[in-house]
């Protein structure tokens, strides 16, 4: 191919969100000498609650070669729906889709959606590159490890499996490399990937074995860009743990620190609350954290056990109190529909986060998300659960359809009466 490769770069996000994938996708690329002056780029950072149609239209305007996309078990439809009003007009387009929803069930998407000619699993940003220089080149795309396309008999078939990258500074920062411009005053970081958790019903960890961090130095220089020449007011770490260790925390608290002086506040990040006491509540409020994000998901002890979580409820409540003394507001989460739960369950977990007072409590249905344990063990659970995405559950062995309903509703009302409560005081 002669002329440079048209990409275009789709993420379908929640409103107010910005997708650190695709920059990390474009600065990987860009970096990449096979690729250098070969490959143009341009990014719709767009919404889920888009309508379909414009969004192909969007997409068909810049007549790519090229379409990379971003599918989560909360977008997928609109994506799926997206690629095909797409490939009808434009039949030549190469459909590339990674993320979450596709990567651990790869040949059943390609075979289930003719639309999509290839899927990227496990860590996207050294496959794509080598997915858009196969293309450049007219190689065939199982050349690349992790990908998974159709063979020359149309069948779906899989290529190895691509080693994690163990440096992850070799990856380009979205940010200082010029990819991603972050908007409405807010972005994201990443200090990490991989997570010390093994909770059954989340991919976070996608089944890497270890936690792999970026660098202090890297970390710092995203920081001290996002809020000193970006002008970011605010900002939010994607970490599954932000609390990871104590001394990471207390490095995080001495880098954030000067920046929450000048009024850069950090929002909803994720802690493990039950290693949090006053100390460590002293090191986030330095940091500038002015909310975090916690479970405990489900008090009741079957459910714990299934999903390979523990809860301590004393040192759950000890977490909640002292961050409260120090001003940050708390979210717990909740899931309904968990292996072992039953609606009293759910609901006295609902009891005991809101007599914490956290500042927050929110409840949600257990998805059953592909990769993750729940997924392959859901006919030995019982798990009945809608095979489409977001793949919601629909019945367990101890809570049945009706009754996940009237949970739901039930838990919304309660909810939204504590969040009324606290807005009148």
């Amino acid at each position: 191919m002669s002329e440079a490769l048209k990409v275009a770069l789709l993420a379908l996000n929640a409103p107010g969100y910005q997708s650190l994938a695709l920059g990390y996708l474009q600065a990987y690329a860009r970096a990449d000498a096979r690729l250098a002056g070969r490959v143009g780029f341009q990014a719709l950072d767009l919404t889920s609650g888009d309508d379909p149609w414009w969004v192909a239209y969007r997409l068909i305007s810049l007549e790519p070669d090229v379409i990379g996309a971003s599918a989560l078990c909360w977008n997928a439809r609109a994506v799926y729906d997206v690629c095909r009003i797409v490939k009808q007009a434009l039949p030549d387009v190469l459909v590339v889709l990674g993320g979450p929803e596709v990567g651990p069930i790869a040949e059943d998407v390609v075979r289930a959606h003719p639309e999509v000619d290839a899927v990227v699993r496990g860590e996207g940003e050294a496959t794509f590159a080598d997915v858009l220089d196969l293309v450049r080149r007219g190689k065939p795309l199982l050349r690349a490890e992790g990908v998974t396309a159709r063979d020359a008999n149309g069948m779906p078939s899989s290529a190895p499996d691509r080693a994690l990258i163990c440096d992850l500074d070799s990856i380009p920062s979205p940010y200082l490399s010029g990819a991603l411009v972050p908007r409405e005053g807010s972005a994201y970081v990443e200090g990490y990937r991989g997570c010390p958790h093994r909770c059954a019903y989340c991919f976070e960890g996608k089944g890497y074995g270890r936690v792999r961090s970026f660098s202090a130095a890297r970390v710092e220089s995203e920081v001290a860009y996002l809020a000193g020449e970006c002008a970011v007011r605010q900002f939010s770490f994607i970490d599954p743990v932000f609390n990871l260790t104590t001394d990471r925390l207390r490095w995080l608290s001495d880098t954030l620190a000067p920046y929450a002086a000048r009024g850069t506040a950090l929002h909803t990040v994720e802690v493990d609350i039950e290693r949090i006491g006053d100390d460590e509540a002293a090191l986030l409020r330095r940091a500038g954290v002015i909310s975090v994000e916690t479970g405990p998901q489900s008090i009741g002890a079957a459910a714990l056990a299934e999903c390979r979580r523990s809860f301590d409820r004393n040192r759950f409540a000890a977490g909640v109190g002292a961050l409260k003394r120090v001003g940050i507001s708390v979210e717990c989460d909740l899931i309904v529909g968990l292996p072992g739960d039953t609606a009293d369950d759910f609901f006295a977990g609902v009891e005991f986060c809101l007599g914490l007072d956290p500042g927050k409590v929110q409840t949600s249905t257990l998805h059953v998300l592909p990769g993750t344990d729940l997924w392959h063990r859901a006919s030995e659970l019982g798990l009945r659960f809608d095979p489409e995405p977001p793949h919601e559950i629909v019945a367990t062995p101890t809570i049945g359809f009706n009754d996940l309903r009237r949970a739901e509703a039930r838990s919304v009302y309660l909810t939204r009466q504590y969040a009324a409560r606290l807005e009148g005081v």
